[in-house]
């Protein structure tokens, strides 16, 4: 039988060397932000065939991302549905991207149900088009920067462990600012985001933040997913300071991220104003995903 073990730090480099094998660049295989997640649900993983796997066991049903790395994929997914079978819960694999899909349909015809899952798809950025914001179709995100600029005495900095408790505290001030949301999304993503600070420089995050008059009104960190992409976990702002989310975005990749060709946002989760907003800075491309259905 499959032996899952509990995520931890100590796994960082066989899990990585993993992602790297596959060539992953969705927002579901980096180590840094599988750390933080286990601050708010049960994060297992294995080695199978020469492949990482990770279950989330939810509080219906268990979820899998899809075996990644140089093994053997086609037994590891044997494995795998023999072990879903024989713990008789409920399950799925997620983050599937379409070779995966394409595995599946040629090695296992007729077999999933494979569906294509849009809320989960990645959205992919030059780095040079946020950095730039040039032409017309990045009009409206300049005249926020320059009115950012003309109407705040600002600076930027590198998050260190000089201003993390800066930013944790903003974190703070910006989810009692929006208590009115969903409380229980809201408090979720602050032990996310503080999980993020505590494990920050062991997890090899990069992050930059904004100052008003002394004051962190924005920051935003991630982490490296390969040599050209670099995926943003977590950015926060004050809405009510006209372009501050503009800035942020903006100074962040043009002072931390020249070396890499793309940016991964991650997803937008299925909600519409998030939807538009990502939309609004143009992706490349997106990095369509599907899930698989699986029943014991």
């Amino acid at each position: 039988m499959i032996e899952f073990h509990k995520a931890s730090l100590a796994d960082a480099a066989w899990v990585r060397q993993r992602f790297a094998e596959g060539a992953r660049i969705g927002c579901e295989f980096s180590f840094g932000n599988m750390l933080c997640y286990l601050s708010v649900m049960d994060i297992y993983v294995a080695d199978i065939a020469g492949c990482f796997v990770s279950r989330c066991v939810l509080p219906d049903f268990d979820e899998y991302s899809f075996p990644v790395g140089a093994g053997d994929k086609a037994k590891a997914v044997e494995e795998l549905c023999a072990y879903v079978k024989e713990i008789g819960r409920p399950a799925n694999f997620y983050g599937l991207i379409e070779t995966d899909k394409e595995l599946l349909e040629t090695t296992f015809p007729d077999r999933f149900c494979i569906e294509r899952h849009r809320e989960s798809f990645d959205y992919i950025y030059l780095r040079s088009d946020l950095q730039t914001l040039s032409g017309k179709k990045y009009q409206s995100k300049r005249n926020h920067i320059s009115f950012f600029k003309r109407n705040n005495l600002w600076t930027y900095e590198r998050i260190t462990d000089a201003n993390k408790a800066e930013c944790l505290a903003m974190s703070r001030e910006w989810v009692n600012a929006n208590v009115h949301d969903d409380a229980a999304a809201l408090n979720r993503e602050l032990k996310l985001i503080t999980e993020g600070f505590r494990l920050f420089d062991d997890i090899g995050f990069v992050g930059g933040l904004i100052r008003c008059d002394g004051r962190v009104v924005a920051y935003c960190m991630g982490e490296a997913l390969s040599d050209d992409v670099f995926c943003v976990h977590y950015e926060k702002a004050f809405a009510d300071i006209r372009g501050a989310y503009a800035m942020i975005n903006q100074q962040f990749v043009e002072h931390e991220l020249q070396r890499f060709t793309y940016v991964n946002r991650e997803d937008d989760v299925g909600e519409e104003n998030l939807r538009q907003a990502k939309l609004s800075y143009h992706p490349a491309f997106f990095l369509e995903k599907y899930e698989v259905r699986l029943f014991p």
